[in-house]
């Protein structure tokens, strides 16, 4: 109800979002289960031509005279910005402007200006992207290149895409902790690795995950373990984290994102990451609008996202394609491990699992 009024359905999930969002500070992830698999390897097929198919894309959006389209993303402006110079090299008359954010951040943006009436989001990208589907907000739509992504990767329906995948990982220092000293995650459980340990309490994909691949109690019993052994410290942010384990400051996480852990270690930092298998993978996704103020201009971002030549740029930052025709960089960088894809939940879902993660890391 608002002023005694009671909300079009679509409004009131968005509302209900927006609670969720404060009330937790974050949206997530599912109920399915899917097996844990490996990453596919194929080739584009020989009838598909990607230039082709771009060019009709972008004549549609030049022929309705859209110049411009609004990206709303988490990508931080450093990354984005050569993207970004792909983009404007291969559709110059339209300019892309970009609105850097954090997850929550945005999807509470844009909820806020839809109910506002403002539509002025085309593009958005982020973990929980895929929320805008349940209040009607995002557009059902594969564009071509949707064909070479992994299915793992991208709802059937169209309304969500994985732009990147995060492979959650064990990170360390490796000035502090010796090579092959950390295997698992029950050899964390160890007294002399106290006070030494970060874990982000949020992440919790990563944890109905871990939940769904060893059961419930297992899985509790174990973080629980690990935190009354040797403690564990919350701190917000995947860059966070890896700078304190880059630091030495801590030197071990409990979970991190792969690409932060690989991108210092090609930097030269003292860092490696260890996979424990099946290694849960969640995604960076991206939602087109379905009251998109330059839809042909989307509907073009959307299938430049996942081109072979955006896709090959993301992988050279130490990201995760989501295609099954570019090779990682390097291209045995996750080669042979097998994953375990977190489906997308919906916000009363993560309240539960919210509550117990922090319970668990208080």
């Amino acid at each position: 109800m608002v002023g005694g009024r009671s909300l079009p359905r679509p409004l009131a999930l968005c509302a209900a979002i927006l609670i969720t969002l404060t009330a937790c500070g974050g949206a997530g992830s599912s109920s399915a289960t899917p097996a844990a698999s490996a990453t596919p390897v194929a080739t584009k097929p020989p009838t598909f031509d990607e230039a082709a198919e771009a060019k009709k894309l972008y004549d549609a959006a030049v022929a309705a005279k859209e110049t411009e389209l609004n990206f709303y993303g988490t990508i931080n402006e450093a990354e984005a910005k050569p993207l970004i110079d792909i983009w404007n090299r291969a559709y110059p008359t339209i300019k892309l402007n970009y609105i850097r954010g954090d997850d929550n951040g945005l999807l509470s943006r844009v909820l806020t200006e839809e109910q506002s009436g403002k539509h002025n989001f085309d593009v958005l990208l982020g973990q929980n992207a895929h929320l805008l589907a349940a209040p009607g907000l995002s557009l059902s739509y594969l564009p071509p290149n949707a064909q070479l992504i992994d299915p793992d990767y991208k709802d059937k329906a169209g309304q969500w895409i994985g732009l990147y995948a995060n492979w959650n990982v064990i990170q360390i220092n490796t000035d502090k902790i010796k090579k092959g000293e950390i295997k698992a995650y029950e050899d964390l459980a160890n007294a002399k690795y106290k006070g030494q340990i970060l874990v982000d309490n949020s992440d919790y994909e990563w944890y109905a995950g871990l939940v769904a691949i060893r059961g419930q109690q297992q899985t509790d019993d174990l973080l629980q373990k690990i935190v009354n052994t040797a403690g564990v410290t919350n701190l917000t942010g995947h860059g966070n984290i890896n700078d304190k384990v880059v630091a030495g400051e801590f030197p071990i996480a409990l979970n991190n994102y792969l690409n932060q852990a690989e991108r210092s270690k090609r930097a030269g930092a003292p860092t490696e990451w260890i996979a424990v298998e099946p290694v849960v993978v969640q995604l960076g996704k991206y939602a087109i609008s379905k009251n998109s103020p330059h839809p042909n201009a989307a509907k073009l971002l959307s299938n430049f996202l996942i081109s072979f030549d955006a896709q090959k740029y993301l992988t050279s930052m130490g990201r995760i394609t989501t295609r099954i025709d570019v090779p990682n960089d390097p291209p045995n960088l996750v080669s042979g491990l097998k994953k375990y894809a977190a489906a997308p939940m919906q916000s009363d879902q993560q309240n539960v699992i919210a509550a117990k993660m922090k319970q668990l890391f208080k």
